[in-house]
């Protein structure tokens, strides 16, 4: 019985911290974007226009009329499943909120 009661202390550990690594990027980005948004604001104009062009060159490699070599990569990392820690938890929840 105690084993089982270490493995939930564990893993619901493990959850805190991955929804910590979750919280920290949410709350940098907010703070970037938020930051950025006002320093940009008096080119809203050519940001527009450019955001546009950049939504057109993205669509047609999506649909194939071009290839765009650097979007079709993947990379992934390799670890052998040893277990998890709690700063790894943290870490996946990192990952996880950058996407």
């Amino acid at each position: 019985m105690s084993g089982q009661t270490e493995a939930r202390r564990r893993v619901l550990l493990a959850a805190v911290f991955f929804v910590l690594g979750l919280s920290t990027v949410f709350l940098l980005l907010g703070f970037g974007a938020s930051a950025m948004g006002r320093a940009l604001l008096q080119y809203q104009d050519v940001l527009t226009k450019v955001a546009g062009v950049l939504i057109m060159i993205f669509g047609a490699h999506f649909i194939g009329v071009y290839r765009i070599g650097f979007m079709d990569r993947e990379a992934r990392l390799e670890t052998g499943d040893t277990g998890g820690s709690v700063f790894g938890a943290y870490v996946l929840g990192l990952a996880f909120a950058f996407g």
